[in-house]
């Protein structure tokens, strides 16, 4: 009788139960934590991959990279995409980024259609136009992320496989090269 008592007592093994119930709960929260303070990161990142990127359009450092030779629009790109990976670093892929380029002749001309993408996250209605000296150039990035964590996927809305698109804008008035 005594050592059923006994046995009815002892707490041996209820810390173990304790764990194995709540470790999963909290190693969710903290990969969950995890996760979206990368995304933010990410965001940021490519606001500022943004603004450099538009700040060589600015100055003409993309449309006149060729050192006097009328550069062509596939050249312009080629010089772009390379400024946009000087500037992209670590946690940046810069193939995964994508562009939409344009040039307006007055602030009042600036029109931008929606962006469209396809079920894949890939835009469809993207182009590269980088313009001249005292035009307008706006750009558009946008980029891939896909959540790990079930709870993010839900809370963001996203459909199961479907990425987080993270856009990024900006605006500049090209300064007055000689192009």
């Amino acid at each position: 009788m005594r050592l059923k008592k006994n046995l009815s007592k002892s707490q041996d093994g209820s810390t173990l139960v304790e764990f194995a119930l709540l470790a999963p709960v909290f190693f969710l929260l903290i990969t969950g934590m995890v996760e979206f303070v990368l995304y933010h990161y990410k965001l940021y990142a490519l606001n500022h991959v943004v603004y450099e990127a538009t700040r060589n359009l600015q100055t003409g450092e993309v449309q006149n990279w060729t050192d006097g030779d009328p550069a062509t629009t596939n050249d312009m790109w080629v010089a772009f995409n390379n400024e946009v990976c000087t500037h992209s670093g670590a946690m940046l892929d810069c193939e995964n980024l994508t562009f939409d380029v344009r040039n307006f002749d007055t602030i009042s001309a600036v029109t931008y259609p929606p962006a469209t993408f396809d079920e894949h996250g890939n835009p469809t209605n993207f182009e590269f136009d980088p313009g001249g000296p005292k035009s307008y150039s706006v750009v558009r990035a946008s980029m891939k992320h896909q959540f790990i964590t079930p709870m993010l996927r839900e809370i963001m809305g996203l459909a199961d496989g479907a990425p987080a698109i993270m856009n990024a804008y900006s605006i500049v008035r090209n300064e007055p090269w000689s192009g």
